[in-house]
């Protein structure tokens, strides 16, 4: 699995992409009356979204906000939600930019569909680990791993996922640990 470092380069990317993505797809939608690949702004937003939220999670959860309840298995299915819906809109738009004989637009509406490729493939770089995790975390043919029960699908190590400070522990937890001798 891709470092915890990498994972952040990987989510401010899509934030980056996001500004000169909108304005090439706003401009080729205005140009060429046609809806796609304009509306791949959508799935670009989105992207841009969860990767802020993901990069402030500390700011944004010490500010009140439910933003908390990002876990794993949340940040997951939004990943393979958004990896989807950027595919969908790729092949969409790929099937309808029209009037080939105007080459301007094609070159306009190719160059805005790269950031949802670009996103695209972040997403899907970030969900192959989660998803060979979970199909190897389920096969275990020996006698102990049988009678342990698995609690969760998801990794459990250090990822993006993971809080960023140290003062995120809870210290009840640590008081019990104290007090049984741990």
């Amino acid at each position: 699995m891709a470092s915890e470092a990498t994972n952040i380069v990987l989510r401010k990317i899509t934030i980056f992409a996001f500004p000169p993505a909108f304005i090439i797809l706003l401009i080729h939608g205005i140009i060429s009356n046609c809806a796609f690949p304009a509306l791949g702004i959508l799935p670009l937003a989105a992207s841009a979204i969860l990767g802020l939220f993901i990069i402030r999670r500390d700011l944004i959860a010490a500010l009140g906000s439910p933003i908390q309840a990002l876990t794993p298995s949340n940040v997951f299915f939004a990943d393979v939600t958004l990896g989807i819906f950027h595919l969908v809109f790729l092949f969409i738009s790929w099937a309808l930019i029209r009037d080939p004989w105007d080459r301007g637009q094609i070159v306009l509406g190719t160059y805005g569909t790269v950031p949802l490729m670009l996103d695209t493939a972040i997403h899907f770089y970030v969900l192959l680990p989660q998803i060979g995790h979970m199909l190897v975390s389920r096969r275990c043919d020996c006698p102990h791993c049988q009678s342990v029960s698995k609690t969760s699908f998801f990794t459990t190590g250090v990822s993006e996922y993971t809080p960023l400070s140290d003062g995120d522990t809870e210290p009840e937890i640590l008081e019990r640990d104290l007090e049984a001798g741990h």
